[in-house]
């Protein structure tokens, strides 16, 4: 009996004939199979529908800011036009000559002079040289990488108990004195130092 039958019937059972009964069974049965079967096709459609519009989704690894950070600057430096000739120092950050390494990130590595100039001397130099083959070939894009090299200096610098304090130097030119042509930072410590340097 449906719920229908069963509210006239339960309201007054004699005014109810057993036809009307039957009836309203049959009509609530056959509207109730077509509502159950039309209610099954909105839910499959609507399924398929989220299936269609759920975006696939990709497990990352978190990154660190900084790291988002350099990623980009990394980017930006592959992107700048570089003529300049390949140095020692592009096969050190190759892995193609070996050398001591203190540090390194996706933009700039330090590591220890072959041929020191006081108990403590490492250089630091941009990973990617983007152009920069001498402070004075730097232009205004260049200023974070440039940044990013002194701070990677005292970052070292503290790591290698440079407390008392060091000194960090950058050749630029054949007056400079400059012998490789890709820009570097010479941190030289671990000694008392002399005024002028070199002159």
């Amino acid at each position: 009996m449906s719920a229908i039958a069963r509210v006239l019937f339960l309201k007054s059972p004699s005014s109810v004939s057993p036809k009307t009964l039957q009836r309203i069974a049959s009509s609530s049965t056959t509207s109730s199979s077509s509502s159950t079967s039309s209610l099954l096709k909105r839910g499959r459609a609507r399924t398929q529908t989220q299936q269609t519009k759920t975006p696939k989704t990709r497990t990352m690894a978190s990154t660190p800011k900084n790291d988002e950070q350099l990623n980009a600057q990394e980017a930006i430096l592959k992107g700048m036009q570089d003529s300049t000739e390949p140095t020692i120092f592009d096969k050190i950050v190759s892995k193609e000559i070996p050398a001591t390494v203190l540090y390194e990130d996706n933009l700039a590595m330090a590591f220890k002079d072959v041929n020191p100039v006081a108990k403590t001397h490492f250089l630091v130099i941009p990973k990617i040289k983007a152009g920069l083959s001498q402070l004075s070939k730097a232009n205004e894009d260049h200023k974070m990488l440039l940044g990013h090299c002194m701070y990677v200096a005292q970052m070292v610098a503290k790591q290698e108990k440079l407390e008392k304090g060091f000194r960090v130097v950058i050749n630029d030119g054949v007056d400079g004195c400059q012998s490789v042509y890709h820009l570097h930072l010479h941190v030289i410590g671990g000694q008392q130092l002399s005024w002028p340097p070199g002159c």
